[in-house]
């Protein structure tokens, strides 16, 4: 039998961020959500100890809008070996299991290449046509009528699509905050209520099904208010 290449084993995650900076570091989420699909891994693409069956993980951040100070760019990160005394016989395949890889598009559109080209699919301000006259002369991608050209049409709706989610997410996330205060609220008005008819903390916690230990850091906070 011949040489019979072997599949290449790889996991992708691509993530669309549409704000640059969200108040922590982009890229160490991007460490964590990479880490967190290599070690996902154990018990569905390898067991203990069949380690050189785990797969090499690609976390794709695709940044819209980014700032002016960062403009149209990628950057990447990877695990690199790096001999400080001596040397160490390693295959590259066997410890290179990360990559993270950072694309900015800026607001003004870039000459060429894949950033001209998810510029022009994600921008805010380009109709259908134009994006698909700019596919046909720059990239010699011809959208005729039919599934390619409904793609381009959900594609121009993306970023309002990304934006929508961010505030639609905001507002589930108040809501939920808003549910858990006033239930707190509610159980602090029964302990309340039960500390004035003279219960003890262990009974108090029965009656809520609580434990006695929560029941103190919560008539702690209730005679710090």
């Amino acid at each position: 039998m011949g040489n019979q290449s072997l599949p290449m084993k790889l996991l992708v995650n691509i993530e669309g961020q549409k704000d640059y900076y969200p108040g922590y570091p982009l890229v160490t989420r991007g460490v964590f959500y990479g880490t967190r699909m290599i070690s996902s891994q154990l018990g569905t693409e390898f067991r203990i100890p069949d380690y050189g069956s785990l797969r090499k993980v690609y976390s794709i951040w695709i940044c819209m809008n980014t700032p002016a100070s960062v403009g149209n760019a990628i950057s990447r990160y990877c695990l690199t070996k790096e001999d400080l005394i001596g040397f160490m016989p390693a295959k590259q395949e066997d410890y290179d299991k990360l990559c993270l890889v950072f694309i900015g598009i800026g607001k003004n559109p870039s000459s060429g290449g894949i950033l001209r080209l998810l510029g022009v699919l994600l921008s805010r301000d380009m109709k259908a046509g134009e994006k698909q006259q700019i596919l046909a002369e720059e990239f010699d991608i011809p959208v005729e009528q039919g599934a390619l050209r409904e793609e381009l049409n959900h594609m121009c709706n993306l970023s309002d699509y990304v934006e929508q989610c961010g505030i639609e997410k905001g507002i589930l996330m108040g809501r939920q905050e808003g549910r858990r205060e006033g239930r707190q609220e509610k159980v602090l008005e029964q302990i309340g209520k039960k500390l004035a008819r003279g219960k003890t903390v262990e009974e108090i916690a029965d009656a809520l099904e609580e434990k006695p230990d929560t029941i103190r850091e919560l008539i702690a906070s209730l005679s710090a208010m």
